[in-house]
């Protein structure tokens, strides 16, 4: 099962990371260190990516790793949009976003996310 691919909405190219309901460290390292290595493939300001986070564990690990994964790509990112935050996630996502500096949109579902990023 492939959690990072590529998605087209309205002739845009939008990174598609897939992060919802793990809960293993294991997987979601898996997952983010792929999509980082994507990422970072590609020109500068020019990737748009969603991630779904719905029913995602982190633990102290993860959050680091996702700190530092975040800190990789953001010179790549044109527009990063998030979904499936709640309670304790939001905590995690402003602590990655004081980190690294990215700007992240929390959006109530992957087809407004997809709509906003299109607008970026």
């Amino acid at each position: 099962m492939n959690l990072v691919n590529w998605i087209e909405h309205k002739g845009k190219r939008i990174l598609f990371e897939n992060m919802s309901g793990l809960r293993d460290p294991d997987d979601i390292y898996a997952v983010s260190d792929a999509s980082t290595a994507i990422i970072c493939k590609e020109p500068e300001s020019s990737v748009l990516l969603i991630t779904d986070v719905t029913g995602t564990r982190y633990s102290p690990s993860v959050i680091n790793r996702l700190k530092e994964n975040t800190k990789l790509t953001n010179p790549y990112m044109k527009a990063y949009a998030v979904v499936g935050i709640g309670g304790l996630q939001r905590v995690v996502l402003q602590s990655v976003v004081q980190f690294t500096g990215q700007d992240i949109k929390i959006c109530g579902s992957i087809e407004e996310a997809k709509e906003w990023l299109v607008r970026q």
